[in-house]
């Protein structure tokens, strides 16, 4: 009798320290993802994005459309990681869906004209870029097709010559899974320094395109340099970079990693 209590008593320790352990384990693998600094966005257990701490200083800005734009470089950590991509890509924003845009680094091997001489920067569809683009998505994107969100909605705007930052709207194209980011995005990334120049982290080390038409001239194209000084420029220009753009799913559980660029937010 006395054996079988010490029985009893032996089972209900080892199941009580097992279920301690399996809370552990799930409380460790459902940590919480941060964008730190006056910034944070959460990736919930379940997967979904909560964006909090809007309209803070150097937090996530609201813009008119319902998303949230990531603010200072420098406060905030928002790197991401493909496991096949040797490239790191950043947050953009978090759109009116949760659905989180992002950007990748510069690549000397991704440089190219807008669309060919003599031709038309509007035809969006057909552009030298987007075929760019979208090749490059097939061969080196393709398979996470399961997070990436297929046909998000690229606004296509247009801004004039002494104001990049005044975009109007012209339409919409979602026949691509993969695009790139627009003037009014670089500015509403940091603080504007005045005139055609911002100081951003989303600028690099040279030339790159954006998706913003140039309102004066359909042979002209708007792109930024490394000092974050917007020009519209000449549409077959080759030496500038094509830095691809795309939205992950609302729902997308990271890997792991917080957001740091030593411990960056895992796709896999």
């Amino acid at each position: 009798m006395k054996r079988r209590r010490n029985y009893r008593f032996l089972l209900i320790v080892s199941f009580s320290f097992l279920f301690l352990f399996m809370s552990t384990s799930y409380a460790l693998l459902n940590l919480d993802l941060k964008i730190f600094g006056e910034s944070k966005v959460t990736a919930t257990s379940g997967g979904g994005m909560v964006e909090d701490n809007v309209g803070e200083e150097g937090g996530l800005q609201e813009d008119e459309d319902g998303s949230h734009f990531v603010g200072d470089g420098d406060e905030v950590h928002n790197y991401v990681k493909f496991t096949t991509d040797s490239k790191f890509w950043r947050i953009i924003s978090i759109d009116g869906s949760g659905n989180i845009k992002i950007i990748r680094d510069q690549d000397d091997s991704l440089m190219g004209v807008w669309q060919n001489k003599n031709q038309s920067n509007r035809d969006w569809a057909n552009t030298q870029v987007l075929k760019a683009l979208k090749s490059w998505y097939q061969e080196n994107l393709s398979s996470y097709s399961d997070v990436i969100v297929q046909n998000p909605e690229w606004i296509l705007n247009e801004a004039s010559k002494n104001n990049p930052s005044a975009v109007n709207t012209v339409g919409v194209y979602t026949d691509s899974p993969i695009g790139l980011i627009r003037n009014e995005e670089i500015f509403d990334s940091n603080n504007v320094d005045g005139g055609n120049e911002v100081s951003s982290w989303l600028t690099g080390d040279g030339y790159q395109w954006t998706m913003t038409y140039y309102t004066v001239n359909n042979k002209n194209a708007w792109r930024v340099n490394n000092k974050g000084k917007f020009m519209n420029s000449s549409m077959d220009s080759s030496n500038t970079y094509i830095r691809p753009v795309v939205y992950l799913k609302a729902n997308i559980l990271f890997a792991s990693g917080d957001g740091s660029i030593d411990n960056p937010f895992v796709i896999s």
